[in-house]
């Protein structure tokens, strides 16, 4: 990305950063008694319902929902529709939020969305009547606004916080998604999982099927008796469709999906063992967009779901030793980490890179990693709300890991280099924050690449596509 873009997308950004931001402050608005949406469906009312009119998939969960809408929406692109993709958050830049057939949003573009945007905005706060909007409500609205005029035939959109309350909960859905619910912002969602779950299942319309990755059980009943009462069909991935993994490196996977469309043999350039459930999670949403008569081809979407790209999720950045980088940031995802840090181990040690925010579990989170052994070095992303990596060690000591501290993450990195030989693997997870500034740093840091050999760059496409 060009310097000029860099500061065309900040000058978005301080506009954004005038409304609370509930990404990097602690505490959620809409935990509030009486929160609701209206005064979202007010300003897309007013901006003529650009979120209306492209057959919608809306994904909400506790884990997975990002890779699932970028495998729906490559397999939607493969297929000929024009497709915009909206997730959260981003790693190196807010274009990366807003995307279209895989090119992100151009910094003119969100400025031509923004200003479109930008007058009922500040008419509705004269007014004095309506609710105050945040920075991630007015970033989907430019989402919206942006797939409108790039003229896509079909969203893909995937739920910030929750559901029921979340912005994004203003669509029309062709297909509903809930990806695995595991306890997460209790504080806002609840304190039970079938609490959360409803929540999550917020997003559920009458009528529109809804597909749902595997469950715990006290979730999964929340989820049916929903479905039930808003007449929704509902597939129960792991039930109604099921998967296996046929094949497995380093480079991805070779899956088979059983259902009733039928079998499906399929490629997914993504790593961890999750990746498989989750990607029998999109082919049956796939599955469930035909039965609402968008004309799917099996071919393309095969040839869709090899093309995905989500960097930052069990991303091989390196291999000698091996550099892995994840998100998990969760005791739930963190558990899947280490079941896959066992898969692709080698011989020699390994070294975790871990950095959280304040809000987090971090005491159970690493204890779901102490088992696979294993030193650290904590450190922290600059994101205001992460944790200080002394405040960690502290949290965590109970544990009896050996850690260091090293606050600067690229400093964190090579320390962790330092740790391991050839056959080791270093790890660095806790924050999909402290990921997006290692790949900063990846390329730029000439120590990194003499004692890590340059290895695959995360693949997201610059402003000019290239």
């Amino acid at each position: 990305m060009e310097p000029e873009a860099d500061t065309r997308y900040g000058r978005i950004e301080r506009y954004l950063d005038t409304f609370v931001n509930y990404e990097v402050l602690p505490g959620f608005g809409f935990a509030e008694a009486g929160y609701s949406l209206s005064h979202v469906e007010e300003l897309l009312r007013r901006l003529d319902g650009p979120h209306l009119g492209p057959r919608t998939v809306h994904v909400a969960g506790s884990k997975g929902k990002g890779s699932v809408c970028a495998m729906v929406a490559s397999a939607l692109s493969a297929c000929g529709l024009s497709t915009g993709l909206y997730t959260s958050p981003h790693l190196l830049h807010l274009g990366e939020r807003i995307q279209v057939d895989g090119v992100c949003a151009t910094p003119d573009e969100l400025l031509a969305a923004m200003e479109a945007m930008r007058p009922h905005v500040e008419a509705m706060r004269m007014e004095g009547t309506w609710r105050a909007f945040t920075y991630f409500e007015l970033l989907t609205v430019m989402a919206f606004l942006h797939f409108r005029a790039s003229g896509v035939q079909a969203q893909v959109v995937e739920v910030g916080l929750g559901g029921r309350l979340d912005a994004t909960n203003v669509v029309r859905p062709d297909v509903c998604v809930i990806a695995p619910i595991s306890l997460e912002h209790t504080a806002v969602l609840g304190d039970t999982v079938g609490k959360i779950a409803c929540e999550k299942a917020g997003i559920v319309k009458r009528g529109a099927p809804v597909v749902c990755a595997p469950q715990p059980l006290e979730a999964m009943r929340v989820i049916e008796s929903i479905c039930g009462e808003r007449e929704a069909t509902l597939t129960r991935v792991g039930h109604d469709v099921t998967w296996q993994v046929v094949g497995r490196s380093l480079d991805g996977q070779t899956l088979r999906t059983h259902g009733v469309g039928g079998a499906m043999e399929f490629d997914i350039p993504l790593v961890a063992t999750y990746e498989a459930e989750n990607a029998a999670v999109a082919v049956a949403a796939l599955q469930a967009l035909r039965w609402r008569g968008v004309s799917l081809e099996p071919g393309c979407i095969s040839i869709g779901l090899g093309r995905t790209r989500w960097p930052g999720r069990f991303q091989v950045l390196a291999r000698e030793p091996l550099l892995v980088l994840d998100g998990a940031h969760n005791p739930a995802s963190m558990k899947r980490l280490a079941e896959d840090v066992d898969l692709v181990r080698g011989a020699g040690d390994i070294v975790y890179v871990l950095g959280f925010s304040s809000d987090k579990d971090v005491t159970h989170s690493v204890a779901e990693l102490s088992r696979t052994g294993g030193r650290l070095v904590l450190t922290r992303s600059s994101q205001p709300r992460a944790l200080d990596p002394g405040v960690l060690a502290e949290r965590i000591s109970g544990l009896g890991i050996q850690s260091v501290c090293e606050p600067q993450p690229l400093q964190a990195l090579l320390r962790a280099r330092d740790m391991v030989n050839s056959s080791g693997m270093v790890v660095v997870a806790g924050s999909l924050y402290l990921v997006a500034e290692m790949l900063r740093g990846w390329d730029r840091d000439t120590t990194l690449l003499r004692r890590w050999g340059r290895a695959p760059r995360a693949v997201l496409r610059s402003p000019d596509g290239k």
